[in-house]
């Protein structure tokens, strides 16, 4: 994005969003996209593998504590979920079945370039 605004002549006080800057490009997060796409990809196969159940305790588990002061960082969870719109608990389920989870990824890809407005690319 950095590179883009450079591209633009946008100055670091203009009140610009990044959607905007994007549009006129007329570009898209392919970035952002390819890297949720990845990680749909790996829990799907993570799930899926009998020998190991350390990504269903990530996911399943809790951990004892307390958090930090100041906002709460993004977890891989709160990405999955945002990213294919699904619960924990669907995702679980849903991944077992490897076809039918490759199609979700990849509709999750389209509705994100639907969502960014480049879809008829």
């Amino acid at each position: 994005m950095w590179f883009y605004r450079r591209m633009l002549r946008v100055k670091w006080t203009d009140k610009r969003t990044n959607e905007s800057v994007l549009k006129e490009l007329k570009t898209e997060r392919t970035l952002l996209n390819l890297i949720n796409a990845r990680k749909l990809k790996y829990v799907g196969h993570a799930l899926r593998h009998h020998r190991t159940s350390l990504m269903k305790t990530v996911c399943e588990g809790r951990l004892d504590g307390r958090r930090r002061k100041g906002r709460p960082p993004m977890s891989l969870l709160t990405n999955l979920t945002a990213a294919c719109g699904l619960s924990l608990h669907q995702i679980v389920q849903k991944s077992q079945d490897r076809a039918g989870w490759q199609q979700r990824v990849r509709s999750s890809i389209a509705t994100a370039n639907t969502a960014s407005g480049d879809a008829d690319r």
